[in-house]
């Protein structure tokens, strides 16, 4: 049982109600645009991260930037909830809804990783660049059809535990507060993250955070991505041969384990150009694309159907 104040995880129903409304409001209004986009926590997290920050800064900077921004954020929304919770539980249930939203992406996603295929099939090279520039940190300015599938596809798996998996992760836990908690976590990597000499030390706070917030849901991917393709009657051995040989090779201590279970599940192989290549199969082509985006919206479904569950189970 969460032994957590009633505004902050109420009746399991109401928690329920607040991300079938996420998820509606996700599916019709994934990009946000005027004052939504100004007042969205992400927009915003970044935005303080960003005017906090000054290149070559210490790690007790970085650890003052994390804490301040992180908890500035989730003062404002906690008192939100604690308000409308005593006013009103259908107003808590729309707040909680929007924090929800907020925290959580797949419509936005999807989308950029299906105009990237539709780039390709259209052989409009450049605008396929644009697109998955939009999804990576890497310069796309001269990557080939090859590369631009492999970048998207890896978008794709490591944005379903940051945007997906693990926000739900977390409104199981602690409830909608969670759920900002490690997007907040994530935007805030996103901004001070970096390897470089301008970040590494002010960074590197944000950087661990992320790591230990999105740990388990990063490890949770391979099984979603298993009953995935066990749903799509593909067998799964592929994608465990491929998780348990090239999980640790990536940079980060989370992103090997879905990228490799994914590239496994699809036959193919993922690489990032001088940094690291995972799995023994070919680089994907643009309709390995559309086998990925089949893949991940199964996966996005049994994640929703067992969040739900898990709310009202974790309550009894």
């Amino acid at each position: 049982m969460i032994l957590l104040p009633k505004f902050l995880y109420p009746n399991p129903l109401y928690i329920i109600t607040s991300l079938i409304l996420a998820l509606i409001l996700d599916a019709l209004y994934p990009y946000h645009k005027g004052i939504f986009y100004k007042i969205h926590p992400v927009h915003t997290s970044f935005i303080l991260s960003q005017k906090l920050y000054k290149p070559y800064s210490s790690k007790i900077m970085g650890f003052f930037i994390w804490i301040f921004t992180m908890g500035i954020h989730l003062l404002l929304y906690l008192l939100l909830l604690y308000l409308l919770y005593k006013i009103n539980i259908i107003l808590w249930i729309i707040a909680s809804s929007y924090i929800i939203k907020t925290s959580i992406s797949f419509k936005l996603l999807y989308d950029i990783v299906k105009k990237v295929r539709e780039s390709l099939d259209n052989k409009d090279i450049e605008k396929a660049r644009k697109f998955v520039s939009n999804l990576v940190r890497r310069d796309t300015s001269s990557l080939d059809e090859y590369h631009i599938s492999s970048a998207s596809i890896e978008s794709l798996s490591e944005s379903f535990v940051d945007g997906i998996l693990s926000p739900l992760f977390w409104l199981i836990i602690l409830g909608p507060l969670g759920a900002l908690m490690q997007r907040i976590a994530n935007t805030l990597d996103g901004s001070l993250g970096f390897k470089d000499e301008l970040h590494k030390d002010v960074g590197f706070v944000s950087a661990l955070a992320d790591t230990i917030i999105n740990y388990i849901p990063a490890r949770i991917s391979v099984i979603i991505f298993a009953l995935s393709s066990i749903l799509m009657r593909d067998d799964t051995r592929s994608l465990f041969s491929c998780w348990k040989k090239y999980r640790n090779k990536t940079e980060s201590k989370n992103a090997g384990y879905p990228m490799s279970s994914f590239a496994g599940a699809l036959k193919i192989s993922l690489e990032k150009i001088n940094s690291y290549r995972l799995c023994d199969y070919n680089l994907p082509k643009k309709e390995d694309i559309s086998n990925a985006l089949k893949l991940i919206l199964i996966s996005y479904i049994i994640t929703l159907i067992l969040a739900m569950v898990a709310i009202y189970l974790i309550k009894l």
